[in-house]
């Protein structure tokens, strides 16, 4: 459902870009006090990073039958964990400098944010006959659930010497972030008697929090390649919240309705970017 959003976000961009393109003319350079216009195009990697785990967590054995799952009086213990692979980022962003030092910014970036589960179990003594949690357990172990995210912010930038061949920069932009999974709910699965596939949610979450606040401080370099154009190179810290898992839940219903709640992380990324350096175009009124 929410993957359609990406991809209408998209060619909104690119449609807002080429407009901004066409309204605008390449500039030598900021002189004194004179106003410019920075469009840009970036990409870059993101590390990963743990997000949550839980240790010692009763699962109830069900057996698999031929009408289908049969709870038992024995649990399972199994270890869950989740955490986000890296992955890239691509972006495109305007800034407004109404001076040569101080800038304002509004960026949009897409990030591919793969969720990876693990999983480890130890089953009640004696075993359940034709328990499905070891199945389920191994088929969650470096299981990866491809995730889309939309970034949207505003921020601020501030430079020096930006007159000069190279430069040093740094901003801080704060807005919002959409994600198109749940950083709690985890879906195995096992083999039923008739030997299907059949889905199993161990980890349910009714209420996923997939828009959140979003934040991050950057650092670079940026380094003129000619007339109105300049590549850079950035460090940046995205600080996401991201939902947790705070303690275990209670294993009689089947599902686990593991209790949790949102809490910042940091994640490092490096980017380059193209930017172009424009001015407004002026028409002359008669």
């Amino acid at each position: 459902m929410r993957r359609p959003l990406v991809k209408a976000v998209r060619p909104i961009a690119l449609t807002v870009l080429a407009v901004l393109l066409t309204a605008v003319r390449p500039v030598a350079a900021q002189a004194g006090g004179q106003s410019h216009l920075v469009l840009a195009l970036f990409g870059g990697v993101r590390a990963g990073r743990a997000v949550w785990s839980l240790t010692g967590q009763p699962i109830i054995a069900e057996q698999a039958t031929s009408s289908g799952l049969v709870p038992t009086g024995q649990f399972d213990t199994v270890d869950l964990a989740r955490r986000t692979a890296s992955g890239v980022v691509v972006g495109a962003s305007g800034t407004y400098f109404p001076n040569s030092h101080i800038g304002f910014e509004g960026e949009i970036a897409f990030l591919g944010l793969t969720l990876e589960s693990s999983c480890a179990i130890r089953q009640s003594q004696p075993p359940v006959a034709n328990d499905i949690s070891p199945e389920l357990c191994a088929s969650l172990q470096g299981q990866g659930v491809a995730t889309s995210a939309v970034t949207f912010s505003l921020g601020v930038v501030g430079r020096v010497g930006a007159g000069r061949a190279a430069y040093p920069y740094a901003r801080l932009n704060a807005g919002l972030v959409a994600r198109t999974h749940s950083t709690i709910e985890m879906m195995g699965t096992y083999t039923d008697p008739n030997g299907g596939i059949t889905p199993v949610t161990l980890v349910g979450d009714s209420t996923p929090a997939n828009m959140a606040l979003h934040g991050t401080l950057a650092a670079g370099l940026a380094f003129r390649l000619g007339t109105g154009y300049q590549l850079r190179l950035e460090g940046r810290d995205v600080i996401t919240r991201l939902d947790r898992v705070t303690g275990r839940a209670d294993p009689s219903s089947g599902t686990l309705a593991l209790p949790h709640s949102g809490g910042f992380f940091h994640n490092f990324a490096l980017t380059a970017a193209l930017d172009v350096i424009l001015e407004q175009s002026h028409r002359r009124r008669y």
